[in-house]
Order: structure tokens, then C-alpha cells, then sequence
């Protein structure tokens, strides 16, 4: 199947690529080398609600593991959260494009590694979230059926994890979503897709940009792959 370079018609209402990592420093010392190598294009920073939490509870938790305790922003609102074992670059909406979200996540990379606190990357994940004001079950490459009964026709939730290129794909559909714009709720469905890999021994940061771009056309692979041909057609795809 060949792959758009874009759509004029873009669903994506959230991105995040996140990577977690083992340090060599003290976790609590992390944000603040992180912020210092990025201040001159992250200015902006401010606490997470998790730090409101007393550090014991954060730390025996599993459900507060990689998590972020610190947002830093751009002035072009991208924004950066920090963790004592994660960073992950988040856009802005409207969805810029993929050629300057991923410039804008491999200078931050870059930045991290050259301060050296990173002794191995763990996971990669790159998610995407799209939103669509309509049943989108009607519009996809895929029937649900009890019995002789098809549904999406109500409201149907699907989870499954599919194995791709080397990368797990944590897919989640539904026509129950909700979304607030300009202070009004919205009815429609969503398309889910986290694309990870956990890394052991390999030196990813030799190998970073690859294997993050792999995992892009991995998440971009899936979710086009879903769409009928007519409905992809009427989102006005550019294939060069």
C-alpha cells in the first residue's frame, strides 16, 4: 500500500513521542540539567500536578513510574515533559507536520545526550490520537461481529496490540470519544495508535533517528491501513 506524505484534512488532536531511560545522576537532579541544556528554546517551564503528591507515594506507586513532574514550552508552544526517567516531546495543534516535529524532537535529543545523564534508553514510543466527528467504524477496514451481529453501529471500544516492524502497537477505537472545542463538547470517534519498543542492550543513541522513524512509518503503516480507500480519498491525500 503506498502511504500519504500528508492529508489536507488532519484528524490528529494529539502527538507525543516519549523516551524513558536509565541515569547515572540522582533522578531528583534530572529536570533541572535537562531544563538548563534546553531553556534557550523551552523557556517556559511549570510543575505537574503529580508533584503535589508526597515523593514517598511517587516513588513506591507503579502507576506514577514515568511520569512526568515538569512541562517546558517554546515559544512556538511545542513542549518538552520531564521526568526523572523520561522526556517526551509533545506539538502543538494544528498537527505541523511530521518534518518539523521530528526536527524539533532531534534537537532536543541531541541536547539530552550531549549532557551526558543518559546511561541506556529503555523505550521508544511515539502516539498518535486522532478525532473524527462522526462514527468512524463506517469509514475503516474492520467489522466486529457477535454472532451474525456486526457492531459500531452503538457505541463499540476496541483494544488490541499488534506486532509490526519490529514494534508493538497498542491500537484503541472507539465511537464514544468526546472532544471540547472552543468551550463545546463534540460527539465522535477516535483512532489510538502507541507505537513502542523496549530496548535492553542496544546503543540507541547511535541509532535513535532510525529507529524513531522507523517507528513513525510503523504508527503511519497502521492507521492508513485502516482506512477505506473512498474515506482516505476524501481526506485529500498527498502521496510526494
Amino acid at each position: 500500500m503506498e502511504i500519504p506524505v500528508r492529508i489536507d484534512t488532519c484528524p490528529i488532536v494529539d502527538s507525543v513521542i516519549e523516551i524513558r531511560f536509565n541515569t547515572n545522576i540522582f533522578p531528583n537532579a534530572v529536570f533541572g540539567l535537562i531544563f538548563n541544556a534546553l531553556r534557550n528554546e523551552y523557556p517556559h517551564a511549570e510543575k505537574l500536578p503529580i508533584l503535589q503528591l508526597p515523593e514517598q507515594l511517587r516513588d513506591v506507586d507503579p502507576n506514577f513510574k514515568h511520569k512526568a513532574h515538569y512541562k517546558i514550552i517554546s515559544k512556538d508552544n511545542f513542549s518538552v515533559q520531564i521526568g526523572p526517567d523520561m522526556i517526551a516531546l509533545g506539538s502543538p495543534i494544528p498537527y505541523p507536520g511530521w518534518d518539523t516535529l521530528s526536527g524539533k524532537l532531534f534537537y532536543v535529543i541531541d541536547e539530552v545526550f550531549k549532557i551526558g545523564i543518559i546511561d541506556q534508553v529503555t523505550r521508544l514510543g511515539i502516539r498518535y490520537i486522532n478525532f473524527f466527528d462522526y462514527n468512524i467504524y463506517d469509514k475503516v477496514n474492520l467489522t466486529i461481529n457477535v454472532k451474525s451481529d456486526v457492531l459500531g453501529a452503538t457505541n463499540t471500544t476496541l483494544r488490541t496490540e499488534l506486532e509490526k516492524a519490529g514494534f508493538l502497537n497498542t491500537l484503541h477505537i472507539s465511537n464514544d470519544a468526546k472532544r471540547i472545542v472552543d468551550n463545546q463538547q463534540i460527539a465522535g470517534s477516535i483512532i489510538d495508535i502507541d507505537t513502542f519498543k523496549i530496548y535492553n542492550e542496544t546503543n540507541f543513541h547511535s541509532i535513535y533517528k532510525e529507529e524513531i522513524e522507523k517507528a513513525h512509518n510503523t504508527e503511519k503503516e497502521i492507521f492508513f491501513g485502516l482506512l477505506k480507500t473512498e474515506f482516505l480519498d476524501s481526506l485529500k491525500p498527498t502521496y510526494s
